[in-house]
């Protein structure tokens, strides 16, 4: 018997560098930048990136919107997607997601139906420091 090879579905996506702003702790709402370097090998058309916070919580899993880039068709080759938000307003964010300790940031390469191409999860360490909510989000790349 031949055995069938396994064959990914989908475009392959290889991030190459990461760029997080601020790169060291900072307050908790402080704004986000994020910079990635990537290649396709498959024409994206009308794909996005979509950014979110991902906390588990002792109930459930609670995930907030970050925001997304606008829509653009990647061809084959080398690319480069640029997010910011805003700062957050720390009172809009649920009690029991800010006593959480850990959580990921998540940019997930989304199609225009909604279907995920990819994603990258970088871990946030969340902790107060004098009354301060603090975080730092780690880079996968280093």
């Amino acid at each position: 018997m031949a055995e069938e090879e396994d064959c990914a579905v989908g475009p392959h996506i290889d991030v190459s560098s990461i760029e997080i702003t601020p790169a060291e702790e900072c307050a908790f709402e402080d704004g986000l930048g994020l910079v990635m370097y990537f290649s396709t090998d498959t024409y994206l058309a009308g794909y996005f990136w979509r950014v979110s916070y991902v906390v588990d919580t002792s109930k459930r899993r609670k995930i907030i919107d970050a925001g997304s880039t606008e829509p653009a068709d990647y061809a084959p080759g080398s690319h480069a997607m640029a997010f910011s938000a805003p700062s957050m307003d720390i009172d809009s964010v649920p009690e029991d997601v800010r006593r959480q300790t850990n959580g990921l940031l998540v940019a997930a390469l989304t199609g225009p139906n909604g279907e995920e191409a990819m994603a990258v999860n970088m871990v946030v360490q969340i902790r107060e420091d004098e009354g301060i909510l603090k975080r730092f989000i780690f880079n996968p790349m280093e």
